[in-house]
């Protein structure tokens, strides 16, 4: 299905499939994968975070390294019959569910890998929409057009989006509005990579767990006050994955971290 210049659909891949594709995409010159997701969708206790993770020419040896640790964590015989264990087996990795036999090893696979994230936050005080679908819509559009003007020199961006109720409605307008945006933002009419979009569930590209893992540490951090208080475990894992961050903007707050200005 063609919208403008994008690309996207819901389609079901297997690892030899998924692999290829990314494959195929490096040969074609291009060198950026964009994987997103958001977080605290539908619960006004939680901050509501869109969020993306850039990978680079390395993404097919990130998915299939995170591809064999899933394997080797779901053959976990002495885990059979736990709930959130059964959860992870059939989904894919997922901070809010995760037991940490299975965090802990992912953490670890994080901290290894080489990955540039950027987020998009609100306490929904100062975002535009009335719901939040609408909501989310708007904080897509300005972190896709941001990274499509970022990444402007390139031919062609590859961004693949989590499955979601909303998403579905959301997709087949966000090309022409975050083409829009971009042009707006960079005040001129100017070529911008042609934007590739797919909606694909956690098991499809399992690289989009990295995002929701870094949004679930950051969202514990808003939650804490945006504590400085090393003694806060909000804050300590804050601090460890904020290497990671190219940029963390609240619309509320404006720009909280990122690498040319880090909290650290």
């Amino acid at each position: 299905m063609r919208s403008g210049n994008a690309e996207y659909g819901l389609r079901k891949r297997d690892g030899a499939d998924i692999l290829a594709g990314v494959a195929a995409g490096c040969m074609k010159g291009c060198l950026v994968k964009i994987f997103m997701d958001e977080s605290g969708n539908g619960n006004a206790s939680q901050p509501l975070i869109v969020g993306a993770v850039e990978l680079g020419k390395d993404a097919e040896d990130i998915e299939a390294r995170i591809c064999d640790l899933y394997k080797r964590l779901e053959a976990k015989s002495s885990l059979t019959g736990f709930g959130s264990f059964e959860d992870f087996r059939k989904d894919g990795f997922h901070s809010a569910n995760d037991p940490v036999e299975i965090s802990v090893p992912f953490l670890e696979l994080m901290r290894a890998t080489f990955f540039k994230t950027y987020m998009v936050a609100t306490d929904r005080t100062r975002v535009l929409g009335d719901t939040e679908s609408e909501r989310i819509e708007f904080m897509y559009v300005k972190l896709l057009s941001d990274l499509l003007v970022r990444h402007r020199n390139e031919s062609e961006l590859f961004c693949y989006i989590e499955q979601s109720e909303e998403m579905v409605s959301i997709i087949g307008r966000l090309v022409n509005s975050v083409t829009k945006q971009a042009y707006k933002t960079i005040g001129k009419t100017a070529p911008l990579p042609k934007l590739n979009l797919e909606m694909v569930a956690k098991r499809d590209y399992m690289s989009t767990a990295i995002i929701d893992y870094v949004m679930a540490a950051v969202s514990r951090w808003f939650k804490a006050d945006c504590t400085l208080d090393p003694k806060s475990r909000a804050y300590r894992g804050f601090r460890e994955i904020e290497p990671s961050i190219s940029m963390l903007y609240s619309f509320e707050q404006g720009r909280i971290s990122s690498r040319k200005d880090p909290l650290h």
